[in-house]
């Protein structure tokens, strides 16, 4: 077998996987759910602004500025 053709079906087939998995996590909403409530449950209940256990303050920076309508009252949300 040509290498080249070799090479082009692994690479498909990569890609493949790849799309079916983003499919099956967005056309599977209860996962996303379940997420959505575990990162919840990890914010400092006293103040969302302060990073939670297993983040750093400047990833949760990051995250807050994904999320301007939820930490608009942190300073460093990005907003």
């Amino acid at each position: 077998m040509d290498y080249g053709k070799f090479f082009l079906i692994v690479v498909l087939v990569a890609l493949i996987i790849a799309l079916a998995s983003g499919m099956w996590a967005v056309l599977n909403p209860a996962n996303n759910q379940d997420d959505y409530q575990k990162a919840l449950s990890a914010e400092n209940p006293e103040d969302i602004c302060i990073a939670p256990s297993g983040y750093t303050q400047e990833q949760w920076e990051e995250h807050m500025g994904h999320h301007p309508d939820r930490y608009a009252q942190c300073p460093d949300s990005g907003s």
